[in-house]
């Protein structure tokens, strides 16, 4: 009953007001301070922001994702649920699952919002899952007759709003509650920056990191001998005829120059400080996306480094994954039976593989811990009392250890 009435929307009372006049005013008054016109596509041009979005699109569309209902006798997957199976596996014709979460998360990095729509059949279960591109989705807050509030979505093609039933909506940093800030327009600054100085530096490419040197003569030469000179020094020394020797009519001489000046320096660093802006607002550690010079910031080893990026960037946007799923493909019945996604992240642990045996090893021996307290740590089914699953005993020795009470 509730999948077949879930997605009713209520008669609102009020609602937040036409938020297209909004966006369209953000996306008119997108230049930055360096006068470079920001927005989701232009900073696609910026590399350290497609880095950046890729990344963490790419690792929420390779882990694996199943379904679990929390059992006495530990987690329990679900595979018959059509749910599970679509998000999982092969969510539409349109999309594979790897695509679509690819696309959704993408979204969210550059516009801080992720949309896919929710096809049901008449029992209420969902058939198919299809990307919305964000920018045909406009969220909007109402608020029923007695207060509650809920947000709605007005997606271009459709005839009446649709419920969070039938939208899955992964959001980013949000300030209001139900539409997430745009990390592109939260970077402006840096972002347009980071533009200007990358045409800055194709300017300065086409025309030659360093001239090579100085042509000098002694006296005012006439305009005319002047051109001559520069068409015969431009004809050797560009395109495919660079390298030969230019002979020049006049008295010229010639003072060679080298090395790196004070200025390209700065511009170097200075690119080099875009960089790791845009690295920290997506919380990727720099290595990641081609910057070393700071590497050791998380760690020494590779083991290290990829904890540290699992636990302070990509888990936060998993989690969030995670709940809006269920948000919208259980009812609430499944919720309280238990029933939650969850992303297989031992992919990415694996490094950890050895440290993380070692550690329950010790816990095991000394008796702190379990073989059912471990496999809980590591999301497994638990093990029978009659067959050792809560005993605490030393494995390594005959004589038993108490079991805690």
């Amino acid at each position: 009953i509730e999948r077949k009435t879930r997605g009713k929307i209520p008669e609102k009372r009020s609602h937040t007001g036409d938020l297209t006049t909004s966006n369209l005013s953000i996306l008119l008054n997108s230049a930055s301070s360096s006068g470079a016109n920001v927005n989701e596509v232009t900073a696609l041009n910026v590399a350290a922001v497609t880095a950046c979005v890729g990344l963490i699109a790419d690792m929420v569309a390779k882990l694996p994702l199943y379904l679990y209902r929390d059992t006495p006798q530990g987690p329990q997957e679900i595979t018959d649920h059509p749910g599970a199976s679509l998000i999982g596996r092969f969510p539409s014709e349109m999309h594979t699952s790897f695509e679509l979460r690819q696309l959704m998360e993408t979204g969210k990095g550059l516009g801080g919002n992720g949309y896919a729509r929710v096809y049901r059949d008449d029992l209420g279960d969902p058939r198919a899952i299809q990307w919305l591109s964000p920018c045909d989705v406009e969220p909007r807050l109402i608020t029923r007759g007695n207060g509650e509030k809920m947000v709605v979505y007005h997606v271009q093609g459709e005839k009446s709003p649709l419920a969070r039933y039938e939208v899955i909506h992964v959001r980013g940093f949000s300030r209001d509650g139900f539409t997430g800030l745009s990390p592109v327009r939260l970077l402006r600054d840096s972002i347009g920056t980071a533009l200007t100085q990358t045409a800055a530096a194709g300017k300065l490419m086409k025309n030659g990191a360093k001239f090579p040197g100085i042509l000098t003569a002694e006296s005012i030469l006439a305009p005319k001998v002047m051109q001559e000179a520069r068409e015969e020094w431009d004809k050797n020394t560009t395109n495919g005829n660079l390298g030969r020797t230019p002979i020049l009519n006049g008295a010229f001489k010639f003072q060679q120059t080298s090395g790196m000046s004070m200025v390209d320096a700065q511009f170097l660093e200075s690119r080099r400080f875009e960089l790791q802006e845009i690295a920290r607002l997506y919380r990727i550690p720099p290595f990641m996306i081609g910057d070393s010079t700071a590497s050791t910031t998380w760690g020494t080893g590779i083991e290290q480094q990829t904890l540290g990026f699992l636990n302070f960037c990509l888990d936060p946007h998993l989690i969030g994954w995670e709940q809006s799923l269920g948000h919208t493909l259980l009812t609430t019945a499944e919720q309280r039976q238990g029933l939650y996604f969850r992303f297989d992240r031992d992919q990415l642990a694996n490094v950890a593989l050895e440290a993380r045996a070692a550690f329950y090893t010790a816990m095991r021996t000394c008796g702190a811990m379990s073989p059912n307290d471990i496999r809980r740590k590591e999301n497994e089914p638990l093990i029978s009392a009659a067959d050792g699953g809560d005993s605490y005993a030393n494995p390594n020795t005959s004589a038993p250890t108490p079991a805690l009470e």
